[in-house]
């Protein structure tokens, strides 16, 4: 007998984004109007399905452990990661089009709502030279690169529509705000390091358009905010895959520094050796300046939720915040 864990999806909770097809297609399939559970994990799905609970934007997968007499055998495929990450996509894009318009109440729109979703737009411009960055760092990696043209589509999208938002609720901002927005910092050599610095703001960007889907006075942005989440915890999900497949394929000596770079981006997010200088980490610098109602992502439930999902991805025991630099100290071999 092993300990397995027993899934279920909460319909009522679910904005069947696709993140957690994307991390266990095998397990989880959005068919329908909601993710649903396809069959219960093997044992070796494990990693990926607890990433996907941490990932998932709503918390809608729900768990208990269970005991299993035998495990349930994982769905094996040969296909290239990008088919299997782009069609998954498709699967679940929303459509510009289906933005209601015509239920936006600008008078609800107030001062600093609107310092909000400048911040976000914002950030969400440097989309672009980080396309140019993955283009250029990851220009031998076939399926990467493809992928990050369906990344790129996707993340443009979400400026568009916030500053549509505010254009329609008397605030348009110009196109130097958005050449301004389209500067992003120099990609680090670590691959893996560069890959878990996405997943990192990722998930921390899905968190902060929750937290507004849920506190906007403003229905339409509440609904916007719903549909970018559920694309950052996708993308996020995404950025997962392949840096699991990087260290899958890597020699240990190699992999082993690769974790440690991992886990002092961790390490840098959480306010460690080097300041985080990522798109999403300056936003979430710039809300905290916002006189009232800022999103205040500081709180410890996302801290621990990026630990957690840093954590498996590197099959590192990383739980709490003093967890990761005795992990670090470990992996670079320092002494106490």
């Amino acid at each position: 007998m092993r300990s397995a864990i027993e899934l279920r999806v909460d319909a009522s909770h679910c904005t069947r984004c696709g993140a957690c097809a994307t991390l266990c297609p095998g397990v989880f399939d959005v068919g329908g109007s909601a993710s649903r559970i396809v069959r219960q994990p093997s044992p070796e799905e494990r990693v990926v399905v607890e990433a996907a609970r941490f990932i998932c934007p709503t918390d809608a997968i729900r768990a208990r452990e269970d005991l299993a007499s035998a495990p349930t055998q994982a769905a094996a495929t040969d296909a290239p990661l990008f088919d299997e990450l782009a069609t998954g996509a498709e699967r679940v894009r929303w459509r510009l089009d289906a933005v209601r318009w015509e239920e936006l109440r600008p008078g609800l729109a107030h001062a600093d709502l609107r310092s909000i979703v400048r911040e976000m737009a914002f950030s969400e411009n440097a989309t672009y030279s980080a396309t140019q960055r993955f283009l250029e760092s990851f220009f031998d990696d076939v399926d990467l690169t493809r992928w990050i043209s369906v990344w790129f589509y996707e993340e443009t999208r979400h400026p568009h529509v916030l500053i549509e938002w505010l254009r329609r609720v008397g605030e348009p901002v110009s196109t130097d705000f958005v050449l301004k927005g389209r500067v992003s910092t120099p990609f680090m050599r670590s691959i893996v390091g560069t890959l878990v610095t996405n997943v990192i703001s990722e998930v921390t960007a899905a968190q902060a358009y929750r937290r507004l889907a849920r506190t906007s006075p403003e229905p339409l942005l509440g609904d916007i905010a719903r549909l970018i989440a559920g694309d950052e915890a996708r993308h996020a999900a995404s950025f997962f895959r392949f840096a699991r497949s990087h260290l899958a394929t890597t020699q240990p000596d190699a992999a082993r520094r690769d974790r440690a770079r991992g886990v002092e981006v961790l390490q840098a997010w959480l306010g460690g050796t080097r300041p985080a200088t990522h798109p999403v980490a300056q936003m979430i610098d710039r809300l905290k300046d916002v006189e009232h109602g800022s999103l205040d992502l500081s709180f410890a439930a996302v801290r621990a939720r990026v630990i957690r999902v840093v954590g498996l991805l590197l099959d590192l025991p990383l739980h709490r915040e003093e967890d990761v630099a005795l992990v670090l100290r470990d992996l670079l071999g320092r002494k106490s």
